[in-house]
């Protein structure tokens, strides 16, 4: 039996340590990603203090946790995303990310399918759940990282972005193995609906709760943050629920609240309030749910990199699974290398500076949420693909242990932590 008073005592250990070693990033140049998940590996998998095995509680709680872990995080990293700096980036963001992408993807998924000797179809859904990086773990990186607005913002953008076709490409690739009636306009409406429909989601939510808030300000001012992050989940709910990107929603509705909720600021200095600004705008408050979301964020994020390396599944790791999964790992990396030139305009002028930024590009590699939830699809779905999960989580494993120690190399000598 759990002894509760030793669950508060390691709650309040994590949360302490998460704080810790995020402060410490300036001497230590260590994010605190890749020592909060061997933690997690540790009291889990190795030492079994806390059961995560298939069928556990903590198991079948993995997709409630990561909805959580997700609607907070992205919510997060969408209120403190100058919407000028994502518009400046967006066409080159945008070509950054589908070239790392497809270009990772496509190669991981030839190795896979040569060296695993899975269908075609298994192949491209390992291949592509692994094609981009964390957006759970690139905000946190980000955090830590002294880097121009332009960059950071192309990698949030990417991480958002590369996240939501992890999960949209092999739930499709699922879909056409499970059955053979899926069409080509099938296919093409999944895609549209669950991109441009999460758009509209998270535009209408975030437009819908700045009314309300901006309507009875007098009594949800001091419950603003609360509030609001309700709102969150509902809007993550539902977008999933009708069959779009939570994650996208979540992200567009962090955009939408900030930007449109500083109009009225400036309107103040330049003309009396129109309609609109009155009911859709709302300064103080989100700068107070900023404020809220900034300690919340860390909190969830830590328990949630603690919470990826319980998950992690070591009794297939066979050294040539093993072998395999650093493989893959480096291909990613030098897959960066070599489309890392394209966002150098976006870097500092200093070349000390730049070849640093460019580093900074090649070390962002660490995998997480969406190849954890594809890794446990197939088994839901009753598909049995050999080494598939524990495949996934090992390339997961080894991703972040490389991004850690790039980074730590990166920005050891420069003093350049945020």
């Amino acid at each position: 039996m759990i002894n509760v008073n030793l669950v508060f005592i390691f709650i309040a250990a994590v949360a302490f340590l998460g704080f810790i070693l995020n402060s410490l990033f300036d001497k230590i140049k260590i994010t605190s990603i890749l020592p909060l998940m061997l933690i997690g590996l540790i009291i889990g998998p190795i030492f079994h203090m806390v059961d995560s095995s298939p069928g556990s509680v903590i198991a079948d709680l993995s997709p409630y946790i990561s909805a959580i872990a997700i609607a907070f995080i992205l919510f997060d990293v969408g209120i403190n995303l100058n919407p000028l700096n994502l518009k400046k980036v967006f066409a080159k963001a945008s070509a950054f990310m589908l070239g790392v992408g497809v270009t990772t993807g496509v190669i991981l998924s030839v190795i896979a399918f040569l060296a695993l000797h899975w269908t075609l179809l298994e192949a491209f859904m390992f291949g592509f759940a692994l094609s981009g990086p964390s957006s759970i773990i690139v905000p946190t990186l980000m955090k830590v990282i002294r880097a121009p607005d332009e960059l950071k913002t192309t990698l949030l953008f990417e991480s958002v972005s590369s996240d939501t076709l992890e999960l949209i490409i092999p739930v499709i690739l699922l879909s056409i193995i499970i059955t053979t009636n899926i069409t080509v306009a099938d296919v093409v409406g999944l895609v549209i609906s669950a991109i441009f429909g999460s758009i509209i989601v998270g535009a209408v939510s975030a437009l819908f709760w700045l009314f309300v808030l901006s309507r009875y300000k007098n009594y949800s001012r001091a419950y603003s943050w609360m509030l609001t992050i309700s709102m969150v989940l509902a809007t993550y709910g539902l977008s999933q629920i009708m069959g779009m990107s939570g994650l996208i929603a979540v992200f567009v509705f962090g955009i939408l609240f900030t930007s449109i909720g500083s109009i009225r600021r400036i309107s103040s200095i330049t003309h009396e309030p129109t309609s609109w600004e009155k009911y859709f705008s709302m300064p103080e408050d989100v700068e107070h749910i900023r404020s809220y979301q900034k300690e919340i964020t860390l909190f969830t994020s830590t328990f949630f990199f603690v919470y990826i390396g319980l998950l992690f599944s070591i009794s297939n790791a066979t050294v040539s699974a093993l072998v395999l999964a650093l493989l893959l790992s480096f291909i990613i990396m030098l897959v960066r290398f070599f489309f890392a030139p394209t966002l150098k305009s976006f870097m500092s002028d200093n070349s000390v500076d730049s070849a640093q930024q460019q580093k900074l590009v090649y070390y962002n590699i660490a995998r997480g949420l969406s190849p954890s939830i594809v890794a446990t699809l197939p088994l839901a779905a009753g598909i049995v693909i050999p080494g598939f999960l524990d495949e996934i989580f090992m390339v997961i494993l080894f991703t972040n242990v490389l991004s850690t120690a790039g980074v730590f190399l990166a920005y050891k000598y420069a003093g350049h932590a945020a």
